[in-house]
């Protein structure tokens, strides 16, 4: 039958059932009645059956009739929840959104920007994949995930995907609060090398970038002391052993808890670059999608008017401006610690 049955003949076939009528069938579809004859015709002859018998006052469905139109008015009431679904998918309203990014908190401002999706539209789904660089790239291209939230610092995009500008990010120097040096206002190089130093591996893109960006400015590399690639554990020996390391300038200075790590009073002559949506140049992003990014947007241009009301020393203007600060800063703009 699916090889066979024409939709039309099918629509003709409930209309007939539902006015018990040609004539009124035919004005129903937009059809002539002969055109409905013949629609009949054609689906009783691939069916080898006779589906309505005529009387004085229109038809009436036989019993191979009625056998089969609970299941051919099924087709057209599946068909327009489909068209339901897909109403709901393209307001965003439902469906599963599939991203990936580099280990939190290194990009904070997504569990804010993901809660005011899912808090818009409670049917949605998102599924949040932590991987480095390279990996995230591999499941963009095996569609395992639709978006990588990406620090394009470190590496080049090929011409398969396409990268949505989010924010400029800037490397930096970190250290606990409670640092002999975090009370500093200004540092040298040489005495930051003189510390210890927790890095990432050499076989990572975060440490290539940081070799890269201190040959160019000719300054020497630390001399580590702890070596990992957790984040996680990256910010506690720098919050709680002692440490200095390396970071982007939104997680430490913007995200949840950074009251436990501070910026250092030494500017890295690297080149601010920008955090990215990236996503397959041939893929068109979903609803979801595309309200994600534009959520970080918001948090985005939220960022200078925040950074504004903490400068005006207003308590209550001060502790919104906390709580915005959370999220991460606006492009290219430099913040006080």
């Amino acid at each position: 039958l699916p090889r066979h049955l024409k939709m039309s003949e099918l629509r003709v076939f409930v209309a007939v059932l539902e006015h018990r009528s040609f004539h009124k069938a035919a004005a129903a579809v937009h059809l002539t009645q002969p055109a409905v004859t013949k629609a009949i015709a054609a689906i009783e002859q691939t069916l080898g059956v006779k589906l309505f018998d005529r009387h004085t006052h229109g038809v009436l469905p036989t019993a191979h009739g009625l056998s089969f139109a609970p299941r051919a008015v099924a087709v057209f009431e599946e068909l327009r929840r489909a068209a339901q679904d897909l109403a709901l998918v393209s307001s965003g309203a439902r469906g599963t959104l599939r991203i990936g990014t580099v280990p939190m908190p290194a990009i904070p401002f997504l569990p804010i920007a993901i809660q005011r999706v899912t808090a818009a539209q409670p049917d949605a789904f998102v599924s949040v994949v932590e991987a480095r660089e390279s990996e995230l790239v591999d499941r963009l291209r095996k569609r395992d995930i639709e978006l990588a939230i990406l620090r394009l610092a470190l590496f080049d995009l090929d011409e398969d995907l396409h990268a949505e500008t989010l924010f400029n990010e800037k490397l930096c120097v970190v250290a606990g609060k409670g640092h002999a040096l975090a009370a500093r206002k200004t540092l040298g190089w040489p005495e930051l090398l003189q510390e210890r130093w927790v890095l990432p591996p050499a076989d990572c893109y975060f440490f290539e970038y940081l070799l890269r960006t201190l040959d160019k400015a000719g300054l020497a590399l630390p001399r580590k002391s702890i070596e990992s690639f957790e984040i996680s554990v990256q910010y506690g020996m720098v919050s709680q052993g002692g440490m200095l390391s390396f970071g982007m300038r939104s997680p430490y200075v913007f995200a949840p808890g950074n009251e436990q790590v501070v910026r250092l009073p030494f500017d890295l002559p690297a080149p601010e670059r920008p955090v990215s949506a990236v996503s397959l140049s041939a893929h068109q992003p979903s609803p979801l999608a595309r309200m994600l990014v534009d959520q970080i947007r918001a948090l985005v241009a939220a960022a200078p008017r925040a950074a504004a009301a903490q400068r005006s020393g207003t308590p209550g203007r001060a502790r919104a401006a906390a709580r915005e600060r959370l999220t991460l800063h606006a492009a290219g703009q430099r913040e006080p610690l």
